[in-house]
């Protein structure tokens, strides 16, 4: 529809600050005059719309003009309250999220008897009372600047207990984290929160001074310093599958029509399950230790039904 393409075409420019005719028209798909029609139209609108001609120019907003309206059509809005119901029962008692959700609820009210498209489900099965406990608690302790302490498991299923400082909550590839200073280990970390048991806040500190941007680097260095170099050889059954586990640009078709993925892993118990969980369609091609490691673990994995 015309006016949505419109309202979004405001929007992006206002996000981007200045954006070609170019980069419009391959966005929306459709033709560049047909991007010059609406530029015209959003002028004749009365949005102060310009244009910089040249290396680097493109349409931007004159200054001192903010687009401070969120623009959603039905399916948009029915879209994103399916997100924000499944956070308001994860969240529970958290009054800031709520009222947001009940303003937004006034604002884009759901037809009487039409039914929802989507459904989100962001809680790991089993455990939704207590993750809806920890989400609350753990936002609660960033509000108030307050440590945290809990049991935590590693990979090796090794417990001990942290005391940390909460940073930010996470929601990345199925599960749910805690970013935070882990005073334990005098260091950042990310915790897997369905690892965490006996979470509990603790007394009052002072923040640190380090930006989100330069956690993320500490914590990404961190893994890479635990990771290895890992070539995996798929068989071609997986072949349309192994873009739901790794990068496109870390596949590779050989000639025999197998795959192979080349990416880092942490050497670690949790590599050789995650490898096994392939079954027989994978094999691991490098490095030889890891080769000879999964051999191992099998061996022991048997040992049980040697009768």
């Amino acid at each position: 529809m015309r006016v949505d393409r419109l309202l979004s075409m405001v929007l992006i420019i206002s996000k981007k600050g200045t954006v070609t005719g170019k980069e419009l028209a391959e966005h929306f798909e459709v033709s560049l005059r047909t991007i010059y029609r609406d530029i015209e139209k959003i002028a004749e609108a009365g949005i102060p719309i310009a244009a910089i001609g040249g290396k680097g120019g493109g349409y931007y907003l004159m200054d001192n003009y903010n687009v401070n309206n969120l623009f959603l059509n039905k399916k948009e809005a029915h879209a994103l309250m399916a997100v924000m119901n499944h956070l308001r029962f994860l969240f529970g008692k958290n009054e800031s999220f709520n009222d947001i959700v009940l303003k937004f609820e006034n604002t884009h009210k759901q037809e009487a008897g039409k039914t929802d498209q989507l459904r989100i489900q962001m809680s790991h099965f089993g455990r939704e009372n207590e993750l809806q406990q920890y989400l609350f608690l753990l936002n609660k302790a960033i509000e108030e600047n307050k440590l945290v302490v809990f049991d935590y498991s590693n990979r090796k299923m090794e417990y001990s207990e942290r005391t940390a400082e909460p940073v930010q909550i996470e929601f990345s590839n199925g599960h749910w984290y805690l970013i935070a200073f882990c005073r334990t280990r005098n260091d950042y970390r990310r915790f897997k929160l369905v690892r965490v048991k006996n979470l509990r806040m603790g007394s009052s500190f002072e923040k640190r001074n380090a930006s989100r941007e330069e956690i993320r680097k500490i914590i990404e260095d961190s893994y890479h310093r635990r990771s290895i170099k890992v070539a995996l050889k798929f068989s071609y059954r997986m072949g349309e599958q192994l873009t739901e586990y790794f990068q496109r640009e870390n596949i590779r078709q050989t000639e025999d029509s197998h795959f192979i993925v080349e990416d880092y892993f942490p050497y670690e118990d949790g590599l050789l399950k995650y490898i096994l969980g392939f079954g027989k369609e994978c094999e691991v091609v490098a490095p030889a230790y890891l080769r000879e490691a999964l051999k191992k673990y099998v061996k022991e994995l048997l040992a049980p039904y040697n009768d």
